[in-house]
């Protein structure tokens, strides 16, 4: 049931969406197909495939994404798991572990990020101003002690992990100072009968960029780079007006991945993002988000949540060129109230299920041709409790152009799928047989 599950959690994760324009979002993707073998099932432009040719182009795309994670690829990034876990296992576990030498240089690096005076017999101000530009020097991890060192660089190097040095160097780059606010503590002393008051005014440096580097033994093993864009009230943070995007670059071995556009605009309650990943000069998976609502957010014993968004969402999410999935939601608080809902009355999970039928417009598409090959509708399925009683939830149908119609339960099974969930099983074999030996 394993390969149910996966496209289950993949479908009903767009549900929630409505197909962006890649174009405006910048994804570099393939038109069609990443890789094309000789027995492919490639559709043209206006072709439209049958249920049993459309098992067959999922089982295809399923299978090429397989082969190109083989296990013994990736023996390198699961020792480096190993190595951190390991490692910090032993640096902040172990109490013999000599942590004196950075403690010192961590306490006097303290020291010049924080003022405090007192204003008044019970109230105390702080101001904090946590620069970036104060915080660097070389961490060294060795083997039973931590050493610290200034330098003008940021530096963690991890010593003699089965023989290698493992060096990570972070820098940022357009340094900023932003003011996030003045933040009130009180507390009453019943012993004294007095109440104090601590107030809080804190001022960060935040980068315009942030690039981190991961060498193993003097040799490239990984880069990174963030890139911040951001709008923060003059009088401090306000999560009912600010802006932020962020855009990442990683590189891991031959593999690439890119979060562009991902933004967050509070007083618009418009959220996107689009991400991409490649191995080598392979289109392996993108997806899109965007979300236009009125957001109403709320504050609750010091915790801030979203209470209501009224509004649709829009994702387009696209499978080695081959399967593109767009659909659309125009309302993000009723499909939640609805599929949230357990129903004791068929009749009335069948109107709700109809009701989210109609908020969402969900299909599927292969080889980036226009040709809807599916759709995405609702049904209700009956259970029993517990106590005998019968009750009803909504689940998701895929609908083919030829009106045959399953639950994804049904056609997602072990049965239509037996070869492919025996390869998909050998495959996650593979890589527990190597974790347990690594580890």
């Amino acid at each position: 049931m394993i390969v149910k599950k996966l496209f289950i959690a993949l479908m009903c994760a767009c549900v929630l969406v409505n197909a962006c324009d890649n174009k405006n979002l910048n994804i570099d993707e393939p038109d069609g197909p990443s890789i094309v073998n000789p027995d492919d099932i490639v559709v043209d432009k206006d072709e439209v495939l049958d249920d049993h040719a459309q098992k067959e182009k999922l089982e295809q795309v399923a299978v090429k994404l397989m082969q190109q994670f083989d296990a013994k690829e990736y023996e390198d990034l699961i020792e480096l798991s190993e190595v951190m876990f390991s490692h910090c296992e032993r640096y902040f576990e172990d109490d013999d572990y000599d942590w004196s030498n950075v403690e010192d240089a961590l306490e006097e690096i303290g020291e010049t990020l924080y003022d405090e005076k007192q204003s008044g017999q019970n109230k105390w101000e702080y101001t904090y101003t946590l620069f970036l530009s104060n915080c660097t020097g070389i961490l060294t991890l060795d083997k039973d002690k931590a050493t610290y060192k200034d330098s003008k660089d940021t530096k963690v190097i991890i010593k003699d992990v089965d023989g290698e040095d493992w060096e990570f160097e972070v820098t940022p780059k357009g340094l900023k100072k932003v003011y996030l606010g003045e933040y009130i503590e009180t507390y009453y002393d019943y012993y004294y009968d007095e109440e104090y008051e601590d107030v809080y005014n804190v001022t960060v440096e935040i980068p315009s960029s942030l690039a981190l580097k991961v060498n193993r033994d003097g040799k490239f093993f990984a880069d990174a780079e963030v890139r911040f864009d951001y709008s923060i009230s003059k009088d401090g943070v306000d999560v009912e007006k600010d802006r932020v995007s962020v855009e990442v670059d990683l590189k891991i071995d031959d593999l690439v991945m890119t979060l562009k556009n991902a933004a967050c605009n509070a007083s618009t309650g418009k959220v996107e993002y689009s991400i991409a990943l490649k191995k080598g000069s392979v289109f392996i998976f993108s997806q899109s988000v965007s979300v236009n609502a009125d957001v109403n957010i709320e504050e609750d014993d010091d915790e801030i949540y979203i209470e209501d968004w009224d509004g649709s969402a829009d994702v387009e999410v696209n499978i080695m060129g081959e399967i593109q999935i767009k659909g659309s939601c125009r309302d993000l608080n009723k499909l939640y109230s609805y599929l949230d809902e357990t129903y004791y009355s068929e009749r009335e999970c069948e109107r709700a299920a109809g009701n989210v039928t109609a908020l969402v417009d969900l299909a599927v598409y292969y080889d980036g041709t226009s040709v809807k090959q599916a759709r995405i509708e609702f049904e209700p399925v009956a259970d029993e409790n517990y106590y005998g009683e019968e009750y009803y939830w909504i689940e998701p149908v895929i609908v083919f152009d030829d009106g045959t119609r399953y639950f994804f339960y049904e056609y997602f099974d072990d049965r239509i799928f037996e070869d492919l969930v025996e390869d998909f099983e050998d495959f996650i074999y593979d890589y527990e047989d190597m974790v347990d030996e690594i580890y």
